[in-house]
């Protein structure tokens, strides 16, 4: 009996799952020593305007008690540092922001997610460039119209 759509979606999504690393507890997908949550919140807190862990955990899809322990690995590392919100009314509201060494740590990181999907992107046929992209937007709205 042939695979519906879901079934064979579901096959090649976890196939590229496990091939492009994501599993990996102790190394990002882009070969960096760290977890996933921990390369993603580091590029979210370079590239963006200063976040509170509430923002920060709705931009990486964490509850807010996950992105708490983040934040106090990504202190205990040196890589981070909370500081009172000055917009914000509430005294603990705490903005999350790096330090030297995390933009260091976050600039290779974001580096080595350039070259990883360059890499991924060179490996597919230029004319179907554009497919890939356009699948991978539909993949996210869908999810998105989901939640």
């Amino acid at each position: 009996m042939p695979e519906s759509p879901s079934d064979e979606l579901a096959a090649n999504f976890v196939e590229f799952i496990h091939s492009f690393g994501v599993l990996r507890s102790d190394t990002t997908p882009c070969g960096q020593p760290m977890s996933v949550s921990t390369a993603h919140a580091l590029c979210e807190l370079a590239t963006g305007p200063p976040l509170n862990q509430r923002d920060l955990a709705d931009r990486l899809g964490l509850s807010p008690s996950t992105v708490s322990r983040l934040t106090d690995q990504l202190v205990a590392k040196g890589w981070a540092e909370r500081r009172p919100d000055p917009d914000s009314t509430d005294t603990r509201v705490r903005l999350v922001t790096l330090t030297t060494a995390g933009e260091h740590v976050a600039g290779q990181v974001l580096a080595a997610r350039a070259q990883r999907f360059a890499r991924l992107l060179d490996a597919v046929p230029v004319d179907r460039h554009a497919t890939v992209v356009e699948a991978l937007h539909l993949l996210k709205a869908a999810s998105d119209a989901l939640d």
